[in-house]
C-alpha cells in the first residue's frame, strides 16, 4: 500500500436497509463533493501555500512574466519584470542576467550539438532557438524608468550585461523590464519541441548569482546541469491556444478561456527557476499526498498513473528521511528527449522512453528526480563545480527509498549495481566526483563518477556514522533550505553534527583519482 492511501476494510452489515441507506448517503456525499470541490478544469484543487512558505518568500527578489505561446511560429512572446535588491555590502556597477536559451542559436554553442548528443537531440537536423530582446527598461525603486543599453559578453550570448550609470548601492532595489521573443527549436532536449511536447527548461532569463565580488558566468556545458540560481518568487501569466495544457513549476491558481485561448496564472514562491512543459496531447493523473497535489502528465494515461504512484511514494519517503516538502504541488511531465529526466523546482521532466518502459526503470528515475526537490530545489549548491553535492545525494537517496518500499535486499542490489560497480570501472585519468563539469568528456563518464562514486562517499560516510547519515542530512536540510550550500558548508555542518573532522574522508572519495589493481579493487592514487 502506498503512503497516503486508505486501507480497504471489509464489513458485512446484517441489515439490508442500513446497507442501502449507507450507500445512498455515500453517493449523495460524493455528488456534493464533486459539485462543490471539483474545479471546472476537471482537475483537483491545489492547496494554498503554507504560512511557512509565505514567510520564507518574504523579502525575496521576484520575477513577473506575461507570455503568449504561438506553436505555428514556434515562439513565446514575453514581457518579464525582474525586481532585485543588492544585498551585498559592496556597490555594483552592472547587472547581469543569464539568457541560456541563446546557447541554442548555433551548432557551435548548443550544448545538445556535441558529438555525443547531436544525433539523439536533432534527429531532423539542426534547428535554431534563441531569445531576442526588443526592449529593456530599468528603474530604481521610486524613480521613473528609462531605456538601458546592454550587451552580451560571451560568444553564446548567455551572459547579458547591463552597465549601470550610477552605482547600485547596498539595499537599493532595481526593476528591469524586458520584452523579448523566445524561439523554440525542434529539439529533443530541456529547451525544445519534439513529438508535440514543448519543453521550456532554463528558458527565462535569471539573475546571475553574485559571489566573492563577481557574477557567475559559467558556460552552458554539454555535460551535467550547469545551472546555479538563488530562490525567488515567480508570478507567471500564460496564454495558450485552446487544447493545449501547461505543466509548470506551480499549479495554475486561475484557468479560464478567453478569445480562443486558455489563460493560466501561476504563483511559485521561493523557487530557483520556473519551467514549463506544453502539449495538446497530455493526459493528466492526480492525487493528494499528505497535503501536496501531485500531478503527472503523459500522452498515455496508464503511464501517467504509474509515474504518479512512484512520485507519491518518493515524496512520502524523503519527507520521513530528510524533512518536509514545503511546496503545495509537485508535477511530473513527459518530454520526449534522450535523457532519463530533468529536475526543476516542483516539476520534473520524464523521458518518454522511460515512461513507456515503466516498472523499475521508471520507479528509479522518478525516485532520483524527486530527490532533487530536496537536493537542488530546496537545498541549492554549485552544480557547475561541485555537482556531487546534488547528484550524489539524489543517488544515495535511492537507498532509503528502496529499503522502505522493497526491503533491505533491494537496497543492497541498488547499492551494488549503481554505486559499488562505479568504483570498479576505469575512467579518464584525474576525473573525480569533486571535479568541475569542464573536466568531463561524456555524460556516461559524468554519471559513473559524480552519481556513482559520489554516492560511494555517502555510503562510506553512513557506515562511519553507524547508520546516522539520514539524521545528518535532516540537519543539513534544515540549515540550508532555500540557500546555496557550498562544499565547505556541507563539511562544517557534518563536523557540527558528529563532533568529528571528516575532511580526509571527503578528500579520499571526492578528490582522489582511483585506479584498479590487478585484483579489481579500487586503489587511491
Amino acid at each position: 500500500m502506498s503512503p497516503g492511501q486508505d486501507r480497504e476494510r471489509n464489513t458485512q452489515p446484517t441489515n439490508r436497509f442500513l446497507l442501502i441507506c449507507a450507500a445512498a448517503l455515500i453517493l449523495a456525499a460524493g455528488a456534493l463533493a464533486f459539485f462543490f470541490l471539483w474545479p471546472k478544469t476537471g482537475s483537483l484543487q491545489a492547496p494554498a501555500p503554507s504560512p511557512m512558505l509565505r514567510a520564507q518568500a518574504q523579502g525575496l527578489d521576484s520575477i513577473r512574466i506575461t507570455a503568449a505561446f504561438d506553436p505555428n511560429l514556434r515562439q513565446l512572446a514575453v514581457t518579464q519584470e525582474i525586481t532585485l535588491m543588492n544585498r551585498e555590502e559592496e556597490k555594483r556597477n552592472s547587472l547581469v542576467l543569464r539568457t541560456l536559451a541563446n546557447a541554442f542559436q548555433s551548432p557551435d554553442t548548443s550544448p545538445t550539438a556535441s558529438e555525443e548528443l547531436y544525433q539523439k537531440c536533432y534527429p531532423h537536423g539542426f534547428s535554431s532557438g534563441s531569445l531576442a530582446i526588443s526592449s529593456a527598461r530599468l528603474r530604481r525603486e521610486g524613480e521613473e524608468g528609462r531605456d538601458i543599453q546592454y550587451r552580451y559578453t560571451d560568444e553564446a550570448k548567455t551572459v547579458l550585461l547591463f552597465p549601470l550609470e550610477l552605482p547600485w548601492e547596498n539595499g537599493q532595489t532595481l526593476i528591469l523590464e524586458l520584452h523579448y521573443t523566445l524561439t523554440i527549436p525542434r529539439l529533443a532536449g530541456r529547451f525544445g519541441e519534439n513529438n508535440g511536447i514543448w519543453a521550456l527548461g532554463n528558458a527565462f532569463p535569471l539573475p546571475a548569482v553574485y559571489r566573492d565580488g563577481a557574477y557567475r558566468e559559467d558556460p552552458y556545458y554539454a555535460v551535467g546541469d550547469p545551472f546555479i540560481s538563488e530562490c525567488m518568487n515567480f508570478t507567471v501569466q500564460l496564454s495558450l491556444p485552446q487544447g493545449y495544457t501547461a505543466a509548470g513549476s506551480a499549479w495554475p491558481s486561475v484557468t479560464r478561456q478567453e478569445s480562443g485561448n486558455s489563460l493560466y496564472a501561476f504563483e511559485a514562491l521561493a523557487v530557483r527557476d520556473f519551467a514549463l512543459c506544453l502539449s495538446d496531447g497530455y493526459r493528466l493523473a492526480q492525487a493528494m499526498e499528505d497535503g501536496v497535489l501531485v500531478s503527472a502528465y503523459a500522452k498515455n494515461i496508464g503511464q501517467a498513473r504509474e509515474a504518479l504512484g512512484f512520485a507519491r511514494q518518493a515524496l512520502a519517503c524523503y519527507k520521513r528521511h530528510f524533512g518536509a516538502y514545503p511546496y503545495p504541488v509537485y508535477t511530473l511531465a513527459q518530454v520526449d528527449f534522450p535523457f532519463g529526466g530533468m529536475e526543476y523546482p516542483s516539476l520534473v521532466m520524464l523521458g518518454g522512453d522511460q515512461l513507456r518502459q515503466g516498472g523499475e526503470t521508471l520507479e528509479l528515475l522518478v525516485a532520483h528526480e524527486t530527490a532533487h526537490q530536496w537536493w537542488y530545489g530546496i537545498v541549492g549548491s554549485d552544480q557547475v563545480n561541485q555537482a556531487w553535492q546534488d547528484e550524489a545525494l539524489c543517488e544515495y537517496s535511492l537507498l532509503p527509498y528502496m529499503q522502505d518500499y522493497h526491503g533491505f535486499q533491494a537496497r543492497e542490489e541498488i547499492r551494488f549495481s549503481r554505486i559499488e560497480t562505479a568504483m570498479r570501472v576505469t575512467v579518464s585519468l584525474g576525473i573525480t566526483p569533486g571535479s568541475p563539469l569542464r573536466f568531463f568528456a561524456s555524460g556516461s563518464e559524468y554519471a559513473t563518477v559524480v552519481y556513482g562514486r559520489g554516492a560511494a562517499f555517502l555510503v562510506a560516510l553512513d557506515n562511519a556514522l553507524e547508520g546516522r547519515l539520514d539524521d545528518f542530512l535532516k540537519a543539513y536540510y534544515d540549515r540550508y533550505a532555500f540557500l546555496l550550500a557550498t562544499r565547505k558548508d556541507f563539511e562544517e555542518e557534518l563536523q557540527a553534527f558528529s563532533g568529528e573532522d571528516w575532511s580526509s574522508l571527503m578528500t579520499d572519495y571526492l578528490d582522489t583519482f582511483m585506479i584498479r589493481s590487478l585484483s579489481g579493487i579500487p586503489v587511491l592514487t
